[in-house]
């Protein structure tokens, strides 16, 4: 696997922080070009340095990608300057715990334009070039609570769900052009998000590591290996399928 990625073009939404992160600098690691979006091209300035600072190829783009017009342009700007899109990675997404009876509109809206509708229009962007140049890979970042009922995170639980299914919408109709779509689902993963939605008080560290069977939260080094693997030749006949990275939670029924 150590020459696969090299010289690919791999695009990561949600590049500048968390899981998001770790994936870019990895794939700069081996030798991809690699193409950061987020919100904004300066939040993506300390994730390009990095990885251009040991050596690796990295570019930033700002770019809503639940806009379907700067997802458009942004997506053509890149095949031109660099060529077509040979992997993505959707990552980009939004968690917002509120109770169902107080939960807004604008609340529930966030999470289907961000979680939801970026990974359709990401995809069909992307779509379109691995189509024309004989293949390539999607993989989407789900999540255990599109399995696992959370309270007071409605929207974040049905996006995650959705994507699941969009997921296997994709690998069939798409497994023709040679285009393989997969989905990660992580587990609690210690992250900025959940630092930050602990210091909220939102969640409990300590809950959380004792509902999960190996008594610990994930790494995102752990998910990145996982959606590196989705990507790699070794899962080359795996397609529509979501690989539950959780340290055991969804197979475990029972809390102590």
């Amino acid at each position: 696997m150590n020459d696969e990625f090299k010289e690919k073009i791999v695009l990561i939404t949600g590049a500048s922080r968390g899981i998001g992160r770790t994936i870019a600098t990895n794939f700069g690691k081996l030798g991809s070009k690699v193409m950061c979006l987020a919100t904004t091209k300066e939040n993506c300035s300390s994730v390009v340095d990095e990885i251009t600072s040991s050596g690796g190829a990295a570019f930033g783009f700002g770019c809503r990608v639940d806009d379907s017009l700067a997802v458009k342009q942004t997506f053509e700007e890149i095949s031109k300057d660099h060529g077509p899109i040979e992997i993505l990675i959707n990552n980009a997404g939004v968690s917002l715990p509120m109770p169902t009876l107080a939960m807004t509109e604008e609340n529930w809206d966030q999470h289907m334009n961000i979680n939801c509708k970026s990974i359709f229009l990401c995809s069909q962007a992307a779509g379109l070039m691995m189509k024309d140049q004989g293949g390539g890979c999607i993989v989407n970042i789900g999540s255990i609570l599109g399995r696992n009922a959370f309270p007071a995170a409605l929207g974040y639980c049905t996006t995650k769900a959705a994507i699941d299914q969009m997921t296997k919408v994709l690998a069939i109709e798409w497994a023709k052009y040679k285009i393989r779509v997969n989905c990660v689902a992580p587990g609690y993963v210690r992250t900025d998000l959940i630092d930050r939605l602990a210091e909220e008080g939102k969640i409990k560290l300590n809950d959380l590591e004792k509902r999960t069977p190996q008594r610990r939260l994930g790494s995102e080094q752990e998910v990145t290996d996982a959606v590196i693997f989705s990507c790699s030749n070794r899962s080359s006949f795996m397609t529509g399928e979501t690989l539950v990275i959780d340290g055991g939670w969804t197979a475990f029924g029972f809390y102590n």
